[in-house]
């Protein structure tokens, strides 16, 4: 629905019919005006008419937008480049994540056999201890 809003420029209250918010055309109409000001505090452009003078403006404007849009632009190259850095290093993640998942399933294996040698090594141990005591077979200097 269109509503009618008042804005000042240059002085001069107009009355603009929009669907935009209050608040938005308000900005627009102090932007404008800010730019009519920055025109008219120049000295030479008293003697610039209307015409020429809006042109100026326009451009002055226009400046404005385009410096804008080409920072806009880098920001969207910079922005695609850090997505695309996030999406190899999610997949670089996902790569090394099933490499640390393998090695832990090595690791595990491989305390287990340790475990095993362990156990077959301490039983090698108590039957060699025990051998020389079933023989009947002292060692020298023990009574």
């Amino acid at each position: 629905m269109a509503r009618k809003v008042d804005v000042v420029i240059c002085g001069k209250v107009i009355t603009l019919k929009s669907n935009e918010e209050e608040a938005h055309l308000q900005r627009i109409a102090r932007y404008i005006d800010q730019k009519m000001a920055e025109l008219t505090g120049a000295n030479t452009t008293a003697a610039i008419d209307e015409r020429v003078r809006t042109l100026l403006i326009a451009l002055n404007i226009s400046n404005d937008y385009f410096k804008v849009s080409d920072k806009l632009a880098r920001i969207e190259v910079t922005k695609e480049k850090y997505r695309d850095e996030i999406e190899r290093l999610q997949q670089e993640n996902a790569l090394l994540r099933e490499e640390y998942d393998a090695l832990k399933t090595e690791h595990s294996a491989l305390q287990a056999e340790h475990e095993e040698y362990i156990e077959v090594f301490d039983n090698v141990k108590k039957s060699e201890n025990i051998l020389p005591i079933i023989r009947g077979e002292r060692k020298a200097g023990i009574r």
